[in-house]
């Protein structure tokens, strides 16, 4: 439909342009209605009325009524039998009738779909208007809490500089929407790529840790979006901080592909988990909530190579193309499962593993 603004909401082209080409569309109906004649030998006029009706919805009701009398002239030269008559005279005025009122149908069609393509114009920038203030709330809630991490224990400030970081996430995704039609999609090539760099920078790993992020240019719903963006926020933060200890090198990989379902992979080789453990602390279990509201399933891999242990989280979403997806608001995010998302959290406080100190496995960060 944005292709049609400039036809429809503005007059660009000249009123001598726009008469031309009412004139080559009547043109273009009067010799399809003549050939007809010709091979049939039945006069008519029907031909010459979608004409009429196409010149006055694309242009303006000056070029309905310009078409219309060309379809009126070309309707009396057709149905002329050498004599006017009262047959001839009666026809004519008819047509010239039916032409008029097909014109005027099709200004009040133009009036109706400017006014709906206004609307949904004005309703794009009021999203865009809402989505680039929500970002900007987040960014500030987020500033304000990173200043609050500044004075509080080393404990409190972790959990806070942590809070911060998803916070962050749910900014970028305003910051990559895109709303069209009725729909509200992220671009996830871009909007992963600023995730995993922001984590980044924001944890500054002390070793030469590089990372990958390879992921297809598809786009998926704000919602689904979301939840992928906080995964991979919390899989990638639990590996710069436990998977390279003492300035450990390494490299982390970030891979999200689109074929039947949605399928993110965050690989490292750290250290990798300790033996017979398995994720528990806060994060892992944010993790795990979302891939519930993904409908999806959580397996983590690990494999063993001379000198050090690659592991991987590996989570296969049931969502596909955002054209197939239900909108929904992003605070439907805090309602996954039987219970609410922030009240099963809050259970899961005290429920961590913590950090195995003998350099032979890792855990979640106790927030």
């Amino acid at each position: 439909m944005n292709r049609l603004y400039p036809l429809v909401l503005e007059h660009s082209l000249p009123v001598v342009v726009r008469y031309g080409i009412s004139a080559c569309i009547m043109l273009v109906c009067a010799v399809l209605q003549m050939a007809l004649q010709m091979q049939t030998g039945a006069p008519g006029y029907f031909l010459l009325l979608p004409g009429v009706f196409l010149s006055g919805l694309i242009f303006d009701r000056g070029s309905g009524i310009f078409a219309a009398a060309i379809a009126v002239a070309v309707g009396a030269y057709v149905s002329y039998a050498g004599s006017v008559g009262l047959d001839f005279l009666a026809t004519n005025s008819l047509f010239a009738i039916t032409a008029a009122g097909t014109a005027m149908v099709a200004e009040f069609q133009r009036a109706e779909l400017r006014r709906v393509m206004l609307a949904d114009k004005t309703k794009a920038v009021l999203l865009q208007e809402m989505a680039h203030r929500t970002k900007n709330n987040l960014a500030i809630l987020g500033g304000m809490i990173r200043l609050e991490a500044r004075h509080g224990s080393p404990e409190l400030a972790s959990a806070l500089e942590a809070t911060a970081r998803r916070l962050q996430v749910m900014a970028e995704v305003y910051d990559h929407l895109s709303v069209k039609q009725d729909s509200r999609s992220v671009n996830m090539r871009y909007f992963l790529n600023d995730v995993v760099e922001k984590v980044f920078q924001s944890l500054a790993p002390s070793g030469p840790v590089a990372f990958q992020v390879v992921c297809g240019d598809f786009f998926l719903q704000h919602n689904h979006a979301l939840a992928i963006g906080m995964i991979a926020n919390e899989l990638v933060t639990n590996s710069l901080k436990y998977a390279f200890p003492d300035e450990r090198a390494g490299h982390v990989t970030v891979t999200l592909s689109n074929a039947d379902k949605i399928e993110l992979s965050v690989s490292d080789n750290g250290v990798g988990l300790a033996d017979g453990t398995a994720p528990g602390g806060l994060g892992s279990r944010i993790v795990q909530l979302l891939t519930q509201q993904l409908e999806g399933e959580l397996t983590y891999e690990r494999q063993e190579i001379p000198d050090y242990a690659s592991e991987c989280a590996h989570i296969l979403a049931n969502c596909e193309a955002c054209s197939e997806m239900r909108v929904t608001a992003v605070s439907q995010l805090l309602n996954v499962g039987p219970a609410p998302l922030r009240e099963q959290l809050r259970a899961s406080e005290q429920s961590y593993d913590g950090y195995h100190g003998e350099q032979t496995g890792r855990g979640d960060a106790p927030a």
